[in-house]
């Protein structure tokens, strides 16, 4: 709706780059993939070349002030420390306060100060010059070879063979909330609850290097000297955005990026229009921009118990090409998956790992709301104010109780419990023979724990799996409501809406030939 013109395409959120990363403001790696994958690879974020200097200058100010916290944090139980922390306890108040008064200028003054031990610009450690993948500095990244695969891969699940635009951006997503112990829970699936930038950053590292796109092209994929990949991430909870590696961007390429960033900008605010309905405490008169400075406070917010619903309302995943669920308002409630039949094989192997990924996260994400919706006492974990984080590895009730599984009553509330339906863009011959030689798939399919439906790329028609066979599906009204745009739909309302159709806007100028070819490829979860 913000940009006619631009094309959107999604991939699971790792991007196929499945490693153990770690941060440079990070103590140790951490997987960032499904956690059915076992990642090989290490891959690190470390200060330029340049900037080396100061990057271990920021590390001492890390450690050090580690340290002082970590001995306020002990001696604080000794008899005199404690006669200390007493006298000066009430300093601490000062800064628990504006948080709750003023969380988003709070939050602004701690982002000033953290820049001076936050790491300066950065580089990822990912091509690997040893033979074998490993956790030594020679053994970390991945050999050309990988890297070209990957691309190559990703290329094709999202159907992007040729007709490149000039600009690529892919955005990796997570969330950031101040007071929240359930924080990975709100992170991609597709990373086993981490943030997805790192994933988006190495891919757009990958398919820049001409020696990546090389390989690239003798696997069958052309990629133009003239087309940049940039990564990104997306906070989710407060809507920000952050690009990386921007000074890698040609010159020639930047007046375009700089278009698609003011449509972003604009997105972020419609995007934070559209979630703040479902919050009670949110106005149903809020403008855009009022909005998105309500989801930016409230991820600052102390007292909030409700930062965001994230993939709450889950009902639905799409598998196909975008064409024929482009303009089409689905209320938040599906993963839409990108996949193209031309580009695949006979054999279905590009469904086939899309799939593999799409079910076990797609299917699990559900199921874990469902559950938690269904008996959130009992699958989920009840109330979250009363939770304690229990020696870094779960919550727990109150002062002592058993670690609690599943999700907490604030992130369920308006959650309808049903079983996942993917709607998949395939024959019924290709899925069956998929559901048969993928052991996750059938006892996921076959167990009902998910529900299928096909619809056939030669003819549109639509087919349900029911009881191990395909079943015609008659659509009992083919008439959606077409409105002008979503906000027209949604506006006013805070319960579930059905489907409609948007109308395609008009762009308010001419396309020149860079702008008709602007695009954003984004991740799901």
């Amino acid at each position: 709706e913000v940009a006619p013109q631009c094309r959107t395409a999604s991939a699971a959120g790792f991007f196929a780059v499945a490693m153990y990363y770690q941060g440079a403001d990070h103590a140790s790696f951490r997987p960032l993939c499904p956690a059915i994958v076992e990642p090989q690879h290490y891959v690190r974020e470390e200060p330029l070349f340049s900037s080396m200097a100061a990057g271990e200058r920021r590390a001492v100010r890390r450690r050090r002030l580690g340290w002082f916290a970590h001995q306020v944090h002990q001696n604080s139980r000794t008899l005199i420390g404690g006669w200390v922390t007493g006298l000066f306890g009430a300093i601490a108040t000062v800064p628990m306060v504006a948080r709750i008064l003023a969380p988003r200028l709070t939050s602004q003054i701690r982002e000033s100060m953290g820049s001076l031990v936050r790491p300066p610009a950065t580089e990822l450690h990912l091509e690997r010059l040893g033979n074998n993948p490993g956790s030594d500095p020679e053994s970390m990244g991945y050999s050309l070879d990988e890297m070209s695969q990957i691309v190559v891969r990703i290329l094709q699940d999202i159907g992007m063979v040729k007709d490149f635009p000039p600009t690529i951006v892919f955005f990796g997503h997570g969330s950031g909330s101040l007071n929240n112990p359930h924080e990975s829970a709100y992170n991609c699936g597709a990373c086993s609850g981490g943030r997805g930038g790192p994933n988006a950053r190495a891919f757009a590292m990958m398919a820049n290097d001409p020696r990546v796109r090389r390989r690239v092209s003798q696997l069958g994929i052309e990629l133009p000297d003239e087309v940049r990949f940039v990564g990104a991430y997306h906070n989710t909870c407060n809507d920000d955005v952050d690009y990386y590696d921007l000074d890698l961007l040609p010159r020639s390429h930047r007046e375009l990026f700089r278009g698609i960033e003011s449509d972003i900008i604009e997105t972020r605010a419609r995007n934070a229009h559209e979630r703040s309905r479902r919050f009670e405490s949110a106005p149903l008169g809020l403008t855009p921009q009022e909005a998105l400075e309500h989801v930016e406070e409230r991820a600052e917010d102390l007292s909030q118990a409700r930062p965001e619903y994230n993939h709450a309302t889950n009902t639905l995943v799409t598998v196909g090409r975008r064409d024929w669920s482009r303009g089409l308002f689905m209320d938040r409630r599906a993963f839409v998956t990108e996949y193209d039949p031309a580009v695949d094989d006979k054999d279905g192997h590009i469904l086939t790992r899309i799939l593999q990924a799409a079910i076990p996260v797609c299917g699990g994400i559900s199921l874990e709301y469902y559950f938690s919706t269904v008996d959130v006492e009992g699958y989920g974990c009840g109330s979250k104010l009363p939770h304690n984080v229990a020696s870094m590895v779960g919550v727990m009730t109150g002062a002592a109780s058993d670690l609690r599984p599943g999700l907490s009553q604030q992130m369920v509330e308006i959650h309808e419990p049903m079983r996942i339906l993917f709607v998949i863009e395939t024959t019924a011959e290709m899925l069956s023979r998929i559901i048969v030689e993928n052991e996750g798939i059938r006892r996921m399919v076959e167990g009902n724990w998910v529900q299928l439906a096909i619809i056939d790329p030669s003819n549109s028609a639509i087919q349900r799996y029911v009881d191990g066979h395909f079943e015609p599906h008659l659509v009992s009204d083919m008439q959606l409501p077409t409105v002008q745009s979503s906000m027209r739909w949604y506006r006013g309302q805070r319960d579930h809406l059905g489907f409609a159709t948007i109308q395609e806007p008009e762009s308010d100028q001419p396309m020149n030939s860079s702008e008709s070819n602007a695009s954003a490829a984004g991740a799901l979860a």
